[in-house]
């Protein structure tokens, strides 16, 4: 299992540090973002915690980036 972090930047101007676990072996930003967020159907938003993201990035355990 690898563990990573993702780091959401939300417009009230907190910056949510999440750490995700995921039994992959090629695991990408994108899929574990997908598994933390709230969708809005109605208008192409994603939310935290009813907060509004602004933009996101993934790290792993060592600190280096992920796709």
């Amino acid at each position: 299992m690898e563990l990573i972090a993702i780091f959401l930047h939300l417009l009230n101007g907190e910056v949510a540090k999440i750490p995700v676990g995921l039994a992959l072996n090629k695991v990408t930003c994108e899929t574990a973002f997908y598994r933390v967020i709230d969708k809005n159907e109605d208008k192409n938003t994603f939310h935290y915690k009813g907060v509004e993201i602004f933009v996101y990035y993934c790290k792993n355990n060592k600190g280096d980036w992920i796709p």
